[in-house]
């Protein structure tokens, strides 16, 4: 009976593995031999910066004092949020990484620690999201179609889109 059982679940590890290297080999395929798609219509690519969004925003949208003010309020929150996200995402892979180098790495563990990532992942999207239709909220027509091009610039880029530097001043001008 333990032979049976054991061999059972060989199979299921093997299983996982094989399923697990189809995944990576597929990443790596269209990471590495898929030609990148190209959109027609970037001839106006927005170049969104690293630092300083509440004034490339301000700018580009032509925000009024009031909707500047609330777009920061909105950012202090999102990035609260997201701040804090991100610390236990990455957390969740250290101790993947901490399993993985273990002689005998538990397979049980990793795939919950692979939906605990997804799970936050996944809360973080919402941040974005809540984050973007606040910000259409106060917009008037025209600001709400470059908010979008602004958006969809940031999320389509190939590059990875960094947090802005947060300020060590915090008593700046009002509208920094």
């Amino acid at each position: 009976m333990k032979d049976r059982s054991k061999n059972i679940l060989i199979w299921i590890i093997i299983l996982l593995l094989v399923s697990n290297l189809t995944i990576i080999g597929t990443i790596v395929y269209k990471v590495y031999f898929q030609s990148p798609k190209i959109e027609s219509n970037q001839t106006n690519k927005i170049q969104v910066p690293n630092q300083r969004l509440g004034r490339f925003f301000r700018q580009e949208l032509n925000l009024s004092f009031e909707q500047h003010r609330q777009f920061r309020s909105f950012r202090h929150k999102f990035h609260k949020q997201a701040n804090g996200i991100t610390f236990k995402m990455t957390q969740k892979r250290n101790e993947m990484l901490t399993e993985l180098g273990k002689e005998q790495s538990d397979t049980v563990r990793l795939h919950q620690l692979a939906k605990e990532l997804g799970f936050l992942h996944e809360q973080l999207k919402h941040c974005t999201f809540e984050y973007y239709l606040n910000m259409k909220s106060v917009c008037n027509k025209q600001q709400k179609e470059k908010l979008f091009e602004i958006f969809k610039a940031m999320m389509n880029s190939e590059a990875e889109v960094k947090m802005p530097q947060r300020m060590k001043n915090n008593f700046q001008n009002q509208y920094n």
